[in-house]
Order: structure tokens, then C-alpha cells, then sequence
């Protein structure tokens, strides 16, 4: 690229030295005929003029008509047939372009249900964190692993055939029923039943005496007594 422009320059700077010494001749030629200095420049830009055309035209007509002659018959030579061969240029790949889809009912449905155990896994686990910080004074350490595998049980509707009974030390029934309530109400809607159900079999020292409809009945009686807490929301935990 930059040897072409500079053949170019050395080309274009010839030119305009042979065009200047004809013009600057034919100033002269006519200061020598008698004009005056106005004509005599004229006459040198008007040969500037004639020059340029004249080369212009020639370059166009050499390069329009004479080189495709010239190419033609130097295409019959051997040597310079074989030094104008070009390769063929290749032709290029076209990909199809990829058409998206817009997604599907079935898929539409994958991503929601995806969405939905996601959601309910992390609801899970803030519960179980809950759990964990609420009876970490309260329970040993193997019995609240059995209150948090009961508490997955209850989160995914297992029933209650497969929960296990666990002890706790200086809570009151109150604490208990509170906790229950948060659970609930965290886990909502659900029916209280089942809450009721899951806290009489779970800690059935603490409700031996009492119902299943009346523990449901006063989940959430003296908010603000007990050790346990009525929470709103366990989200800000």
C-alpha cells in the first residue's frame, strides 16, 4: 500500500514538472513576441489548463480502452499469461441465521414451576435458620435436626406419619404456640390445622393436655409474652 502511493507521488510530482517547464516556455515564447507581462501569464496558465485536460484525457482513454487491449494481448504471451493468472477468489460461507423462537406454553410453564421450587427453597431455608437461631438455647443439637427435618416435612405437605417428637427446656407453651403462629404465617396460606397438628405431635410433652382445635385457636394469644416472639415476617430476620 504505501509503495503504490508512493509511485503514485513520484508519478503525479513528474507531471507537474514537465506541465510547469512547458508552460513556463510558452510564458517565455510569448514575453519574447512582444506581450505584456499580464498575457504572458496567461498564456502560462492557460497551457497549465491544456496540459491537464490533455493528460486527464489520455489517462482515461489508456485506462478505459488501451489497457483491457494491452491486458488482452499480452494475455496471449506464455510468460505473461502465466503472471495474470489469479486465483479464483473464494466464495464466501453464508450461515443461515439462527431464527429464535419465541419460547412455548410447555416452556413457559417449566421456567415458572423452576421459579416456584426456587422460591420455595429459599423460603425454607430462612425458616430453618429461624428454627435454628430460636431453639439453639433450648434443644440439643441432635433434637434440632429432628425439629428441622419435622419443619421440612411440614413445608412440603409430607403429612405428619413421619414426624418425630422432640424435648425442649424452660420454654413455655405460649413460646411454642408463637412459634407455630410464625411458621404459619410465614408458609401461608395454609390451613392453622395443620400447624396445630404438627406442633401437638412435635412437642407433645409440652401438649399432651392440650387439643388440637385449641392450639390452633390460641397460636397467637399474648403477642408480646413468652421468650418466643410473634414475627410479621421472617424476611428481616
Amino acid at each position: 500500500m504505501k509503495n503504490n502511493l508512493l509511485e503514485y507521488i513520484i508519478l503525479y510530482v513528474i507531471v507537474a514538472c514537465v506541465v510547469l517547464i512547458i508552460a513556463t516556455l510558452a510564458r517565455l515564447f510569448a514575453t519574447a513576441m512582444g506581450f505584456d507581462s499580464f498575457t504572458a501569464f496567461m498564456v502560462f496558465i492557460v497551457v497549465i489548463a491544456i496540459q491537464v485536460v490533455i493528460y486527464l484525457s489520455i489517462h482515461v482513454f489508456l485506462q478505459g480502452l488501451m489497457l483491457p487491449w494491452i491486458g488482452k494481448g499480452l494475455s496471449k504471451i506464455p510468460y505473461f499469461k502465466d503472471k495474470m493468472k489469479v486465483s479464483p477468489t473464494p466464495t464466501p460461507i453464508r450461515t443461515d441465521e439462527t431464527t429464535i423462537e419465541p419460547p412455548s406454553l410447555e416452556d413457559i410453564r417449566k421456567e415458572q414451576q423452576q421459579n416456584k421450587i426456587r422460591e420455595q427453597e429459599e423460603k425454607l431455608n430462612i425458616a430453618l435458620d429461624y428454627t435454628k437461631k430460636t431453639f439453639a438455647l433450648y434443644v440439643s443439637d441432635e433434637e434440632i435436626e429432628t425439629l428441622c427435618g419435622n419443619l421440612k416435612i411440614y413445608v412440603d405437605k409430607l403429612g405428619t406419619d413421619n414426624l418425630q417428637s422432640i424435648k425442649t427446656k424452660d420454654l413455655s407453651i405460649i413460646d411454642i404456640r408463637h412459634f407455630g403462629w410464625n411458621i404459619w404465617n410465614f408458609f401461608k396460606p395454609r390451613n392453622q390445622m395443620d400447624i396445630a397438628h404438627f406442633l401437638k405431635i412435635v412437642f407433645s410433652d409440652i401438649f399432651k393436655d392440650v387439643e388440637v382445635e385449641s392450639i390452633k385457636s390460641h397460636l397467637k394469644d399474648d403477642e408480646l409474652k413468652g421468650i418466643i416472639k410473634i414475627r410479621e415476617n421472617l424476611f428481616s430476620l
